[in-house]
């Protein structure tokens, strides 16, 4: 028999972290390295892709924030 229930909301991402760390290594206390996928900046106005840094868009003189 099974459930519905969608259980995410219950789920502790520390625990997990650490209950995979340990699976990987196969010890406790280790720490594994979790690459966490960052969003590239976009202008809002031209969507042209930024290095995360610009004050103004270099395509459309859009200001960012």
């Amino acid at each position: 028999m099974g459930s519905c229930i969608d259980l995410r909301n219950f789920q502790d991402p520390t625990a997990i972290e650490s209950a995979f760390s340990a699976l990987v290594s196969g010890k406790k206390g280790y720490k594994t390295v979790i690459e966490r996928k960052k969003d590239i900046p976009k202008c809002p106005k031209c969507s042209k892709a930024l290095e995360g840094e610009e004050k103004f868009c270099p395509e459309c003189g859009q200001r960012i924030k």
